[in-house]
């Protein structure tokens, strides 16, 4: 009989989702830069798949009942990374068009977070 690994059940799928794939959010975080997030919130959290990073940040937070402050962070990283698309934008014109979509992309992650931050009002 095979064992089958337990998946960590996550009520932050979109987010998450958003955050794993480049194409939907137009940046690329980096597992080391999810367990740094993680350190400046007092989770230690070990090296692994980036898929299992950032469950762990967005669920051990939420336990821990800093979740805002992690949101907060994840949108600093997500506002620095749309500085450097505006950035390179001006400083190579050729490439703005391709920029100003992965600018648009990420703002567009900016807004889910910020979704996820003012909460559900259902769930109270």
């Amino acid at each position: 009989m095979r064992k089958h690994s337990k998946s960590m059940k996550s009520k932050f799928t979109s987010i998450e989702n958003q955050f794993l794939n480049t194409f939907f959010s137009g940046l690329y975080i980096s597992a080391n830069e999810f367990i740094a997030i993680g350190a400046k919130v007092g989770l230690k959290m070990g090296m692994n798949t980036r898929e299992l990073l950032i469950k762990e940040l967005l669920n051990k937070s939420d336990e821990q009942g800093n979740l805002g402050e992690v949101t907060k962070l994840l949108n600093d990283l997500v506002q620095a990374r749309i500085d450097e698309y505006n950035s390179l934008s001006r400083d190579y014109p050729a490439a703005a068009p391709i920029l100003g979509a992965l600018a648009q992309k990420a703002n567009s992650t900016r807004t889910l977070l910020a979704r996820e931050q003012r909460g559900n009002p259902y769930e109270q």
